[in-house]
């Protein structure tokens, strides 16, 4: 045995010691994933079945992939496994990059015809324009339909079947058709391109195969869990016949569902190759006990999974803390307080992350952090409600109401709600000088009926510029018909309206604690300037993280804070529109989130949303439904510290339907405690 393998536990061990065949390693949160790809690769430089130049090693991101590298160069120069050379033959890459570099290979593709995210935005934007969709001007919109395409394109599914989220089929087939002869007439290719384009070069090309095959004799994949149907149909193809497929990955990480990852692969991955060797890592070394197994006795509810128990290698630790408040508003602040405590008593900000299921939630939690200045990252700079283009609609509204709106937000709200003007009639009156509304009437064929309606939308906006901040939002609202005009575009399009009615319910929240709409709109130009500065914070920079659950996996912080813990966003859909399989990811999505935690986890629970109350969400009973008195091994005569009573021992363990109670001496005071009460509030040490 190498004496680098002296430092990995059992399971580690005989993972990085299997050196040919398949093989599958089920590598929980914590357990030590990258460090089995690290030692493995090292095992099999040093051996004499691989030349180095025949190693792959596969990941999801650039920045994973180059992390990996950099761990392996750090390893192999401490251990001497392996020279500079031998380090440089090895192929690190995203599955993008090593299908890239096949395609410029026997292909000819070049970077330059590489169509970037930008671009390929920009294109699908002017087809929509041409088309005149009417929400070819809602870059929201457009990037659900570059998802949708993306989706397509990774599950291998058929464009004239599909059934898109974005857009009507109609609509979305005719993008589709449109954006892929532009980029054949143009030579372009995009990075959906790269991998669709890579498994036909090599399913049709045998000479072109077999190549690759020669060259990548040994596969090793990281985040298997994530792999979509066409990469691993194009990983299928190179391994065959030896097969010399690695794979790391956890099926209950398995969170990007909408992306087109198909967790499913893993769960078959024995079928797929019987002889398949399986390694589960038990141990898990980033959270407490407590911790630890909470998350476990809420994963544990799904049933499609492999059977595993990660062993805590931490101290018990404290119990997630569980709070109760009025609203997310109240929320926000006591986050924001709990933030500053823990930051006062020593903790580093960049060591304490926020986590939350959708966006529109970092709205409260932005304004909270600036009124209490404290720092912040923001995944993708807090795309938060600002950002949605319903509030930029209101937004629109309430910069006309007070005199500094102009062409461009008249022409974004004037037929929200339908006012039927033209987009022909809106080009012509901006070819004028003027006033674009009087242009309309002025130099465009309008009928008498138009002409009213645009002469009660000047009214409208000249009466809210005498409106305090709330009742300008009602009136947008109500009267101007603005919540009717978001549920028939969405029944139009046929899409779910409620995403929509959460981000008007959203903005109408964030308006509660102004009263004048310029008081407002300065707000707002502050948070967007602040949530910018923070996308370019480094993580070196002492900053809290602000993260959706789908961005924090991967990352792992000393306190964690989950923030809206309530039926509707945790699971996301309500219990009767939820099927089976939808429900089991929200419950990885919690999952993710609570193993990022490593000492403290703090779950909200708020009791109102949007004026309704709202009930606390399932997976927090399943997070705490844990046999304690298992978990923590207790026994009659152990020694406890109460922060009350100090002192005292075990004299009776006794459980009361799901409750465990504990009767317990302190120097000849008997009290009965509820274990779960005084482990969620920090009351009770056990020794």
């Amino acid at each position: 045995m190498n004496k680098f393998l002296k430092n990995l536990n059992e399971e580690q061990r005989k993972a990085a010691e299997i050196l040919s065949g398949p093989c599958m390693v089920l590598a929980g949160p914590g357990t030590g994933k990258t460090t089995i790809i690290i030692h493995r690769l090292a095992q099999l430089v040093q051996s004499t079945i691989v030349n180095p130049e025949n190693l792959l090693v596969v990941t999801f991101s650039k920045d994973a992939a180059a992390e990996m590298k950099t761990r392996f160069v750090k390893f192999a120069e401490e251990h001497k496994v392996a020279n500079s050379r031998q380090i440089g033959e090895i192929t690190f890459g995203t599955f993008h990059s090593v299908f890239f570099k096949i395609l410029r290979q026997y292909e000819s593709y070049k970077l330059e015809n590489l169509l970037d995210e930008g671009e390929k935005f920009m294109l699908i934007k002017n087809i929509a324009r041409k088309m005149q969709l009417d929400f070819c001007e809602d870059d929201d919109r457009i990037g659900d339909v570059i998802n949708d395409i993306g989706y397509l394109m990774n599950t291998m599914a058929d464009s004239v079947t599909y059934k898109p989220e974005s857009c009507t089929i109609d609509e979305f087939r005719a993008i589709f058709e449109s954006y892929y002869t532009i980029k054949h007439k143009q030579n372009k290719f995009d990075y959906d391109d790269m991998l669709t384009d890579c498994y036909y070069l090599l399913r049709n090309n045998k000479r072109v195969l077999d190549e690759v095959r020669s060259k990548f004799k040994h596969i090793l994949i990281d985040e298997f869990q994530d792999i979509s149907p066409v990469q691993f149909e194009t990983i299928k193809l190179i391994a065959n016949p030896l097969n010399n497929l690695f794979v790391v990955g956890d099926d209950d990480q398995s969170i990007y569902g909408f992306r087109g990852a198909a967790p499913g692969i893993l769960m078959e991955f024995e079928e797929l190759y019987p002889n398949s060797a399986k390694v589960i890592l038990k141990q898990n070394y980033r959270s407490t006990k407590h911790i630890l197994n909470c998350a476990l006795s809420l994963i544990d509810n799904n049933k499609n999974r492999y059977e595993k128990r990660l062993q805590p290698t931490k101290e018990q630790g404290i119990m997630p803390v569980i709070t109760t408040m009025k609203d997310f508003e109240d929320e926000a602040r006591f986050i924001a307080c709990k933030i500053k405590e823990l930051n006062g008593a020593g903790s580093n900000l960049s060591d304490i992350a926020v986590i939350y299921r959708t966006n529109l939630q970092s709205r409260a939690l932005v304004d909270a952090f600036m009124d209490h200045n404290i720092p912040f990252i923001a995944a993708d700079g807090a795309a938060s409600i600002y950002n949605h283009w319903v509030f930029k609609d209101i937004i629109a509204y309430l910069l006309l109401a007070v005199g500094t709106g102009g062409e461009k937000e008249i022409v974004r709200v004037l037929n929200k709600p339908k006012r039927y003007i033209s987009r022909d009639s809106i080009a012509t009156a901006m070819k004028h000088n003027g006033d674009l509304i009087s242009n309309l009437i002025t130099y465009c064929t309008l009928n008498g009926r138009q002409v009213n309606i645009l002469m009660d939308f000047q009214h409208c906006i000249k009466k809210m510029s005498g409106m305090k901040l709330k009742e300008a939002f009602k009136y947008i609202r109500g009267y101007i018909g603005y919540e009717e005009y978001l549920r028939d575009y969405a029944s139009s399009k046929g899409i779910n309206v409620r995403g929509l009615l959460e981000a008007l319910e959203e903005a109408e929240n964030a308006v509660k604690n102004f009263n004048d709409i310029k008081e407002f709109l300065q707000h707002i130009e502050e948070v967007s300037l602040t949530t910018k500065q923070a996308k370019h914070k480094t993580k070196q920079q002492d900053s809290v993280r602000l993260l959706t659950m789908h961005k924090a996996k991967g990352l792992e912080f000393d306190a964690v804070f989950i923030a809206g813990a309530v039926e509707g966003l945790n699971p996301y859909e309500g219990s009767d529109s939820l099927s089976n399989e939808s429900l089991e990811e929200e419950r990885r999505l919690f999952y993710v989130a609570a193993t990022r935690a490593k000492k403290l986890l703090n779950i909200s629970i708020p009791k109102e949303r949007y004026n309704k109350q709202v009930k606390a969400s399932r997976f927090v009973d399943e997070i705490l439904n844990i046999d304690l008195q298992e978990s923590l091994n207790l026994q009659v005569g152990q020694k406890v510290y109460h922060k009350i009573f100090m002192e005292g021992t075990i004299t009776n363990i006794s459980k009361v339907k799901d409750t465990t109670k504990l009767m317990i001496d302190f120097y000849g005071a008997h009290k009965q405690l509820d274990l779960k009460l005084c482990l969620q509030n920090n009351l009770l040490v056990i020794k």
